[in-house]
């Protein structure tokens, strides 16, 4: 039998996917009977996931003893935003210097599936998308740059709050951080990235303007 722990750092898994795809809605109220029934756990391994959850802030307390989802605020989404271009801009540029051979051609195939779409399928992209994103500060090869990333939860911020901007207006900016990547021009590189995210970055900015004014 699995001990308790195991439990629930499988627990934890189900539960991280449930909220990246939208199973969970933000602010839903987690009914710790209901889903410890559906996973045919106790409440022991389920607190667990729930601990774990509450470590990586994608749930938040709603009482004494319950928890809910954490609702992600545009406020909360320019100050991740701010941290990505900080790191993933400097990522780009440390990758252009010293990407091997090996990563260079896993690099240049991340989006051909969809240089004839102009974006493709949404579900896949966005997948492709927080995939890019991560290879570029992992092979970085700056372990502490990496360590911060990690630590900050980034990825897991840009699974949950999905793309910004539709395909069609980022393939492009994909594709010129690529090339500069691998074209062994870190200025340009870390052009390429900044620019990406500040044009994402803008779009919530001009999203609360509107909700200013309504």
């Amino acid at each position: 039998m699995l001990k308790n722990d195991e439990l629930g750092i499988q627990a934890y898994r189900e539960l991280r996917k449930m909220i990246i795809n939208g199973k969970l809605a933000p602010g839903q109220k987690i009914v710790q009977e209901k889903l410890a029934s559906q996973m045919g756990i106790s409440r022991t391994p389920l607190r667990v996931a729930l601990h774990m959850l509450e470590a990586e802030n994608l749930i938040e307390p709603k009482n004494k003893t319950g928890f809910k989802v954490k609702t992600i605020d545009n406020k909360e989404i320019l100050e991740i935003f701010d941290c990505r271009i900080a790191l993933e801009s400097t990522a780009a540029g440390i990758l252009a210097k010293n990407i091997s051979p090996a990563d260079a051609q896993k690099l240049s195939r991340f989006f051909q599936p969809y240089e004839n779409k102009k974006g493709g399928e949404y579900d896949s992209y966005k997948k492709t998308d927080t995939q890019f994103h991560d290879f570029i500060v992992e092979k970085c090869g700056n372990k502490y740059l990496y360590k911060l990333f990690k630590q900050g939860n980034l990825i897991t911020y840009i699974e949950r709050i999905g793309l910004i901007r539709p395909p069609e207006f980022t393939l492009d900016d994909h594709l010129d951080i690529i090339r500069a990547i691998l074209a062994h021009d870190p200025d340009a590189a870390e052009k390429a990235m900044k620019s990406h995210l500040i044009k994402s970055k803008e779009v919530i900015e001009e999203r609360m303007k509107g909700e200013d004014l309504t």
